[in-house]
């Protein structure tokens, strides 16, 4: 699933809670995405910027589930999960015996993912987050490779915890 369809799904309050915690703890990674979001459109970032932040928040979210805007989501989806998340990816990655840098991040993925481990992993992740931000997660570990994992896939489709559909 693509970044434009997850924000075209998401739910309100994950999405709340993403856009918020880049609105106050990367103001210039969202200020950059405003005012990039706001060029496609051919409008000026100060037009977004004094908009009230629930209006903001509405026009970002719209935004971000415009294909145009694809690596915009994508970039931001990366930063909030591997700089607000850190703990969520290396458990999941330490859970499927995938090497990182420690802090989620992934040189090397493999071909195919042990589907007993991936379910330890899942379920893991689903204890302990919120199910709006593992599904997230789990779509966005899901674009890491062209084509993904049948296993994972498997995951996306037949778990009624995953709230992207």
């Amino acid at each position: 699933m693509k970044s434009y369809t997850i924000f075209e799904k998401i739910d309100e309050e994950t999405l709340n809670v993403f856009l918020a915690w880049m609105r106050n703890q990367e103001r210039n990674v969202y200020r950059a995405a405003v005012t990039e979001l706001a060029a496609l459109k051919k409008l000026r970032p100060i037009y977004v910027r004094q908009k009230p932040v629930n209006e903001q928040f509405a026009w970002l979210k719209k935004m971000l589930a415009w294909k145009p805007a694809e690596t915009i989501g994508d970039h931001l989806l990366q930063v909030w999960l591997v700089r607000k998340h850190t703990d969520m990816l290396v458990s999941f990655l330490d859970t499927l015996g995938i090497a990182h840098n420690g802090q989620g991040v992934v040189d090397k993925l493999p071909d195919s993912l042990d589907p007993e481990k991936l379910k330890k992993g899942v379920d893991a992740l689903f204890e302990k987050y919120p199910a709006g931000t593992v599904s997230l997660y789990l779509h966005m570990f899901q674009n890491q490779t062209p084509s993904g994992w049948a296993e994972l896939q498997e995951v996306l489709d037949s778990d009624p915890r995953v709230t992207l559909h």
